[in-house]
């Protein structure tokens, strides 16, 4: 269903009478400030959807937000590269020059040694408490006194954690407490975004609702304006006695007082719009912005109550912010319980080696008889262990907090939803009180200007009409931007504003 503008002119009272208003407004709009009702080569025409684009794409705060999430995603970058295997390597050569005695000798030797050492490492710890070694390597010794010796080495290593450090479990929960991290500054952002969402959409209403309130009292201040004009005749020719001009003077310098009060309001919500969107321009606070949408009854009707109850049960972002703290909770616990257990480390150590007089002949070999084994344990207990006690007793405390804000946090997400439903049902309802008031008041003042015309009626009456009149407009003008707001309103409480914008979600996976 197409938008619906509540917001058009109202029916005709008399043709002689709105003659003389457009007159008086084509006048009154002459005397004000040009910076406000011109359009200066600066404007900036800008659709809502397009205004909500913008911002969030310029927006500070959604700047920060994401540099903050792309921090959360460096560290959990950093936990998972203690899996990584490492590739070391390691040489040295050196080269010696001394004097030897060989046994009952008296003559010592020039002996000239030269040694070299070089080999190359692969590690890698597993999740499981495993970590596994492989190297290889060469070493040789040449002089001119001993034989020459070439030694080469395979190597395969590896110890298991059997208890503290054993499993996935407690391995990985650094690994997932910072990926759940990165998931927390998901929510934030879409939050943010949100918020950020919600902010820039009314502040567009709160625009075009300005620039209408403008519109309204223009006309109001021109109606005053005629009634003046007539009485002025009715006085010269002796219908009417020059004391009632004083009513009438009165109420128009209100009607003025009470434009210039919009005109400031519509400045500021210029302002307000202008800094929300941030467009990368200079000069941006010069910028008028010409808002091409305009206030309409959404084709998505409401649904019942509970229905958004479950939605908002499911996106919220502040509730699966909660729900996500709990499960990081529960990872603490994890990692702390399993710092209880004493350290009880397995390890083996299996190598071949290769031994020659020549150096092309030593590489390492997996065929080689000659070998090495070596088996072992570690065994660490401090006792009374009071660090890791004291660290799981504040994690099981900090996951209770956590479970008590999750329930509190559902509660609220509850209460908000609810609330703004009746705001919505509220303000849906006044659009039609508002109109029919409209009508009536119109109705009112045509009846009150006739009487007055006729001389049944007087200029405070009149002018009382025309304030109900004008005071009726503005409500309407008032209660459709007021919907729209409860709208925004509801669907933040809920945390489906972008999904029913079209934006896809910051926490979306595609």
């Amino acid at each position: 269903m197409g938008g619906i503008d509540l917001f058009g002119s109202t029916k005709t009272v008399q043709g002689r009478r709105w003659i003389g208003v457009i007159l008086v407004c084509v006048f009154v709009v002459g005397m004000l400030p040009a910076a406000v009702y011109s359009m200066p080569g600066d404007s900036l025409i800008i659709y809502l959807q397009d205004a909500v684009l913008l911002g969030l794409e310029n927006n500070p705060t959604m700047r920060i937000q994401r540099l903050d999430q792309q921090v959360s995603q460096t560290m959990a970058d950093e936990q998972r590269a203690v899996f990584d295997p490492q590739i070391s390597a390691a040489g040295q050569k050196s080269e010696s020059k001394s004097l030897r005695r060989l046994g009952a000798q008296r003559t010592p030797f020039e002996l000239v040694d030269e040694r070299f050492d070089f080999s190359m490492e692969v590690s890698e710890r597993l999740p499981t408490g495993t970590n596994i070694a492989l190297s290889t390597g060469m070493s040789g010794s040449v002089s001119n006194l001993y034989t020459d010796q070439y030694t080469g080495n395979l190597g395969m290593t590896i110890t298991q954690s059997l208890l503290q450090g054993f499993g996935p479990a407690a391995n990985l929960a650094n690994l997932r407490r910072a990926r759940l991290d990165v998931e927390i500054s998901g929510e934030e952002l879409k939050a943010v975004a949100e918020n950020v969402t919600a902010a820039i959409e009314k502040a567009y209403w709160k625009l075009y609702l300005s620039g209408r309130e403008i519109e309204i009292q223009q006309s109001s201040l021109a109606l005053a304006q005629q009634q003046l004009d007539e009485s002025l005749e009715r006085v010269k020719v002796g219908k009417l006695p020059e004391l009632e001009l004083a009513a009438v003077n009165a109420e128009l310098s209100v009607r003025r007082s009470a434009l210039i009060d919009i005109e400031s309001r519509h400045e500021q919500s210029r302002l307000q719009l202008l800094y929300l969107l941030n467009p990368r321009e200079e000069n941006i606070w010069s910028k008028n912005p010409v808002l091409l949408d305009k206030p309409f009854l959404p084709a998505d009707t409401l649904d019942a109550v509970d229905i958004h109850l479950q939605l908002g049960m499911k996106y919220s972002p502040d509730l699966n912010q909660a729900r996500l703290a709990v499960t990081r909770g529960e990872l603490e616990i994890a990692r702390t319980k399993n710092g209880l257990l004493p350290r009880l480390d397995l390890f083996i150590s299996l190598g071949r080696s290769t031994y020659s007089e020549l150096f092309e002949k030593a590489y390492p070999d997996l065929k080689s008889p000659y070998y090495q084994i070596n088996g072992g344990f570690n065994f660490v207990f401090p006792v009374p262990n009071r660090q890791a006690s004291a660290q799981l007793s504040r994690a099981r405390f900090s996951r209770e907090q956590q479970e008590l804000a999750l329930h509190n946090m559902e509660r609220l997400v509850q209460l908000d939803i609810r609330s703004a439903y009746l705001e919505v049902l509220r303000f849906r309802q006044q659009i039609e009180v508002t109109r029919v008031t409209r009508e009536l008041q119109d109705n009112k003042l045509a009846a009150e200007l006739e009487k007055f015309r006729v001389g049944k009626s007087t200029n405070y009456l009149v002018l009382q009409a025309q304030r109900d009149y004008t005071a009726s407009r503005l409500d309407e003008a008032r209660a459709m931007v007021a919907y729209l707001e409860a709208l925004i309103d509801l669907y933040v409480s809920e945390g489906t504003l972008l999904e029913r914008r079209g934006i896809r979600s910051p926490t979306s996976s595609d």
